[in-house]
């Protein structure tokens, strides 16, 4: 399929969700063909590649259409993100201030860490940006989603693709890291010391939800030339605390 067919579609599709969000009622499919101006037979075809999608609901009661589940469950995540950045922003900026680190707000997205916010108190070249990715095996907020997800979703991740050596130091063995993320587990934090770049290290916790389900990472990390790891280490709890204190404000947002 050309690019140019491929937008076409997308541009319709985007259309009729359009229309739907903005009716004040459920619409049937003769008031969604005139409001778009398609073809019949073009409208039935979108509509049902976004009922495939869960992006449109048909009511066969009624016989009519409105949003569906897929575009509410986005709009909560991007609800959640707003409660989760805004809850984070003065617990960061305390931390990097009396550390005198850089300190990272993160997600997991699918097989990668997500930046969502950072917090940079010395300026790094290859620092990570919000809207960057990072891989999961060798860095501390990655390790940290991984030690708390799912066994079946972990082994997937560790299993379904060879893990990248960046340094020397990065853990490529399946079983040594399962080993790694027990610990990880047992003591509430995640460190990775010159995993992804060997002149960083930094250590991760966890941020949770009402239900304790990690939502989130913080993390806290500097160059390997301006602390030593132990001094690094030696924070774990000063992260801690102030990962509890944005969860404590995500719970109160109604973050989930």
């Amino acid at each position: 399929m050309s690019r140019t067919a491929e937008s076409s579609i997308v541009t319709k599709c985007a259309q009729i969700i359009d229309l739907l969000t903005k009716a004040r009622k459920p619409m049937g499919f003769s008031e969604i063909v005139s409001g778009t101006g398609f073809v019949k037979s073009s409208c039935h075809r979108l509509l049902a590649v976004l009922q495939g999608e869960r992006l449109v609901a048909y009511d066969t009661e009624n016989r009519v259409y409105k949003c569906g589940p897929r575009l509410q469950e986005w709009t909560r995540a991007v609800w959640r993100r707003a409660d989760l950045q805004d809850a984070a922003v003065e617990p960061m900026g305390q931390l990097r201030e009396r550390t005198g680190m850089n300190v990272a707000l993160s997600i997991l997205d699918e097989d990668a860490v997500l930046y969502l916010r950072t917090s940079d108190h010395v300026p790094v070249r290859y620092a990570a940006h919000p809207g960057d990715r990072a891989p999961l095996h060798c860095t501390a907020a990655g390790k940290l989603f991984l030690a708390h997800m799912s066994s079946a979703n972990r082994q997937k991740i560790l299993l379904g693709k060879d893990l990248e050596r960046f340094t020397e130091f990065t853990r490529t063995d399946a079983a040594a890291l399962e080993r790694e993320l027990e610990q990880i587990r047992a003591q509430g934090y995640a460190s990775a010391i010159s995993e992804e770049f060997l002149q960083v290290m930094g250590i991760s916790a966890p941020i949770r939800n009402e239900q304790d389900q990690v939502i989130a990472a913080l993390s806290l990390w500097t160059l390997t030339v301006m602390a030593k790891p132990e001094e690094l280490v030696a924070l774990a709890p000063e992260l801690q605390a102030a990962a509890g204190r944005i969860s404590a404000g995500v719970a109160l947002g109604g973050g989930a």
